[in-house]
């Protein structure tokens, strides 16, 4: 998995190096057969084929890709998954990398991510905090 990836939308279509087929892009962080464990950026098909078996799923990461043909439809929707999307890939990398490391790191990791946790519950606190008072001071 490529870290801090700028993700295509679904319908991009993307030439991959050493390759001259087209393919279209049609799902993230997909796993195959071929290297268990590994999470790859993308899944896509062959254009204009599109799926006839399952067998036909390319997965690839973004350093794979060697030339963007056309963008994918990209809206509201959209944009909000991709913000869900870079999170869960930071989390599955972190899981990733932490699977080389011994239980300290993971400890450590674990204490940082109940820090933010703390630290995004505060400004969840602080918040809604200022929405009630700009809200008290409208009556």
């Amino acid at each position: 998995m490529t870290r801090d990836v700028t993700y295509f939308p679904i319908g991009t279509m993307v030439v991959l190096k050493d390759s001259t087929a087209a393919t279209m892009i049609s799902g993230y962080l997909a796993e195959n057969e071929t290297v268990p464990g590994y999470i790859w950026d993308y899944c896509g098909f062959m254009y204009p084929i599109g799926l006839r078996d399952e067998n036909e799923v390319y997965t690839f990461d973004h350093t794979q890709i060697d030339q963007v043909l056309a963008v994918g439809y990209q809206d509201g929707e959209y944009f909000a998954f991709m913000n869900h999307l870079k999170e869960v890939a930071k989390e599955m990398a972190a899981i990733e990398d932490g699977a080389g490391r011994g239980q300290e790191s993971q400890e450590s990791e674990a204490k940082e991510q109940e820090t933010t946790d703390q630290e995004m519950e505060e400004q969840k606190t602080e918040g809604q905090e200022t929405a009630d008072q700009e809200q008290g001071g409208e009556n």
